[in-house]
């Protein structure tokens, strides 16, 4: 995933998408950002998500 599609999603999460901010989560969890994970702001991301009820978020919360 490039450095544009990253802040399109995050451009998305800002305006409440919940969808971008799993997103988001999901790419720093596995590294498709940048190469390597980055859990802390996996964590971030998907503390956000998760809080607004999605389960993929949880999901990855439960594994950081």
């Amino acid at each position: 995933m490039g450095k544009q599609e990253l802040l399109d999603l995050i451009d998305k999460a800002g305006k409440g998408s919940i969808e971008a901010a799993e997103a988001i989560a999901a790419g720093y969890f596995d590294g498709s950002f940048d190469g390597k994970p980055n859990p802390v702001k996996a964590k971030k991301w998907a503390s956000y998500a998760a809080k607004h009820g999605s389960e993929k978020a949880s999901e990855i919360l439960s594994r950081l």
